[in-house]
């Protein structure tokens, strides 16, 4: 009964997995954003062909980002980039520590996020 409370509901453990593995194009949209003056000069290339102007998408990222930022400096430093890494890209975990070890700083990593993102 007491895991079935610290186990986050599917909806929002995807959606914090999908804002993980969206942290490269946020990442660029942080730096387009951090070129604009004002509203006018914002400028997002989602594509190739896709372009969007709205400063609530990168207000949106910023978010997001600082979220992730956030959640990940709770994770001990020698746990972050590759837990990180098992996420975005599916790096399998090195020997480093215990696969469990490993799986509780993801899990930890992953709810930490769902908090700062207000989804529980």
């Amino acid at each position: 009964m007491a895991r079935r409370k610290l186990r986050l509901p599917k909806a929002v453990y995807y959606q914090c997995i999908w804002i993980i593995k969206d942290i490269d194009r946020l990442r660029r949209l942080e730096a387009a954003g951090s070129y604009a003056h004002n509203d006018e000069e914002f400028v997002f290339f989602v594509d190739d062909e896709d372009v969007i102007r709205d400063s609530q998408v990168l207000t949106q990222a910023r978010f997001k980002l600082d979220c992730v930022r956030a959640a990940l400096g709770l994770v001990p430093e020698e746990y972050r980039q590759k837990t990180l890494d098992s996420i975005i890209y599916g790096i399998p975990f090195d020997d480093m520590a215990h696969e469990n070890t490993w799986r509780k700083w993801r899990q930890f990593f992953i709810r930490e996020l769902a908090k700062k993102l207000m989804l529980i």
